[in-house]
């Protein structure tokens, strides 16, 4: 199948990720940090930054940047988050390929505790 100009093959599909809604949590001294709440559980196709995407990156100082593509969930928005290995990723940006609802291409970048 191709989409955006590149074949994509459901195949791929094989990294199980979590998709998360955020929430504010108060920490003690009354600091708030964002955490997730799991929501949904998915598969999905998962490739790491690297050449030139990477530098991009990298000068937004973005931790560990990914692409994820999964199949299409209605009600995800880029205030979620994904979760891959326990370890959970902000969504940067967000893209229902082509409007057709059936993938959305997410780029992350790794959640730094603060």
């Amino acid at each position: 199948m191709r989409l955006n100009d590149k074949v994509t093959n459901p195949g791929e599909l094989r990294t199980p990720i979590k998709l998360g809604q955020p929430s504010l949590i108060t920490q003690p001294g009354g600091f708030q940090r964002k955490a997730y709440t799991a929501v949904a559980d998915r598969l999905a196709k998962w490739t790491n930054v690297y050449g030139a995407e990477a530098w991009t990156a990298e000068s937004v100082q973005a931790t560990d940047p990914a692409t994820v593509l999964i199949r299409y969930h209605a009600s995800i928005d880029s205030t979620w988050g994904v979760q891959k290995n326990g370890q959970w990723y902000d969504i940067v940006a967000l893209d229902d390929i082509l409007d057709r609802h059936e993938y959305i291409e997410m780029k992350v970048k790794r959640m730094v505790g603060g």
